[in-house]
């Protein structure tokens, strides 16, 4: 693998992450200052624009370039770590927060992109504004008590679902094992007088440096023997590296198909066909919608799980588990499709007359249209789809390669595309051709 001696470089100085979170955090309360008191018309509001274009379009594409880098400049970290600094507390996170956290975090990630859905967040700086604020308060109350960043690594739910996808990352940070075997004094999580440990609790040595890493730098300021360090990899290799089989991200994969068709669903086709469901209040509609396509999408997945037990030769949970992982790259592509390529559409026109109009450059005040138009949309859409399912089966069959004989890994695999198809096929009519 290439080492990226220049990225390290960057990271070792001892201006970084300072020099890039103390502007962000300066942004972000400009940013919260602009939703609520700059111009609330239709599509004119600087804030809004970069909110959820740069913000939030631009994070999928973070997290396959480099993983986790928002979260060491975000500006909900840096005001946790001013409050800690401030406030002096260093308790330890209580355990059931380290086990149970990441159901929070899933189910809050889940749960932000339903009620974006369903009050038209992205068009309303009100509830924009509650959502940065709310986070910010739990960040605020986590650094003022909990050490480490407590609300980064086991309750943030950019963070956490990002990590899910940061397995998928191009650049690395990886370690010499030999170097790594042979320390006794972990300064990479210790710390030293000059710079701190690990903010997210990790040691080179032992811990998954693809789902939690935030590329602060502190581990190569600190190792004394140079054994950090950033290469390039592929994502095969790196998303193979770390096979974490884990519950939560099972039910978290399984469960976000359904919801993203549901979102799909409810923006497309229910908000045009207000007839086509019973509920006279359209809220109530798109909660059922949402709710319904969730438990389909589970139990579909929790039913596969169990009726290839035979062909696996492995209980339901470990099916559950194991397959539940392999679906990470195909919810990637979901995830980008219906989140970031539609908010970019809807909202980069937007961005760029806010930002003409903010530099003195006066844009016609007229409503501006989407970058693209929604069929193209929806195309590019179907091919991320597909793409999904291609790279789950590429993963899924790289990984059983390991471990099983040709036939029985054959027999796994075909139902795992079964499921694939199954899945891909309904998706495609939605986004396609129901559209």
């Amino acid at each position: 693998m290439a080492r990226l001696k220049y990225i390290e470089a960057l990271l070792r100085w001892k201006w970084y992450p300072d020099i890039l979170r103390i502007p962000i955090l300066i942004g972000f309360f400009y940013l919260i200052y602009v939703l609520l008191f700059g111009e609330q018309a239709d599509g004119r509001n600087t804030g809004l624009s970069v909110m959820w274009v740069l913000l939030w379009s631009m994070q999928p594409l973070v997290f396959i370039l480099l993983g986790r880098f928002w979260c060491g400049i975000c500006p909900f970290s840096a005001a946790g770590d001013l409050v800690q600094k401030m406030v002096g507390n260093d308790i330890h996170p209580p355990l059931f927060l380290k086990k149970h956290g990441v159901w929070f975090a899933y189910t809050l990630f889940i749960g932000i992109l339903v009620i974006e859905t369903m009050v038209h967040m992205a068009g309303s700086t009100a509830a924009s504004s509650i959502l940065l604020l709310s986070i910010l308060s739990f960040a605020l109350i986590s650094g003022a008590f909990f050490r480490r960043r407590t609300w980064c690594r086991y309750l943030c739910p950019l963070g956490v679902g990002g990590g899910v996808f940061s397995r998928l990352r191009l650049m690395k940070l990886t370690k010499d094992n030999k170097t790594c075997a042979a320390c006794k004094e972990f300064e990479c999580i210790q710390g030293t007088e000059h710079v701190k440990g690990c903010p997210m609790g990790l040691c080179v040595k032992k811990h998954d440096l693809d789902a939690d890493c935030i590329s602060c730098g502190n581990c190569l300021k600190n190792c004394p023997s140079d054994s950090p360090r950033i290469e390039l990899r592929s994502p095969v290799e790196g998303f193979l590296s770390n096979v974490k089989m884990s519950q939560a991200e099972a039910v978290f994969s399984s469960t976000f198909i359904g919801v993203s068709m549901a979102i799909f669903l409810i923006k497309y086709y229910l908000r045009v066909n207000t007839g086509a469901f019973v509920f006279e209040n359209a809220a109530l509609n798109e909660l059922l919608v949402i709710l319904v396509y969730a438990a389909l999408s589970f139990s579909l997945f929790y039913l596969f799980s169990y009726a290839i037990r035979p062909i696996t030769r492995q209980n339901q949970q470990h099916n559950f588990r194991f397959f539940g992982f392999f679906l990470i790259p195909y919810i990637f592509f979901a995830l980008f499709n219906l989140t970031a390529v539609h908010e970019a559409s809807l909202h980069g026109l937007n961005l760029y007359h806010n930002s003409m109009d903010a530099m003195g450059m006066s844009m016609p005040k007229s409503i501006v249209h989407p970058m693209i138009s929604a069929q193209l949309m929806h195309y590019i859409q179907g091919v991320g789809i597909i793409a999904g399912a291609l790279v789950s089966f590429v993963f899924c069959w790289h990984e059983l390669k390991k471990a099983i004989n040709n036939r029985q890994r054959n027999k796994i695999i075909t139902v795992f595309s079964v499921f694939l198809v199954v899945v891909s096929g309904f998706s495609l009519y939605l986004f396609v051709f129901l559209s």
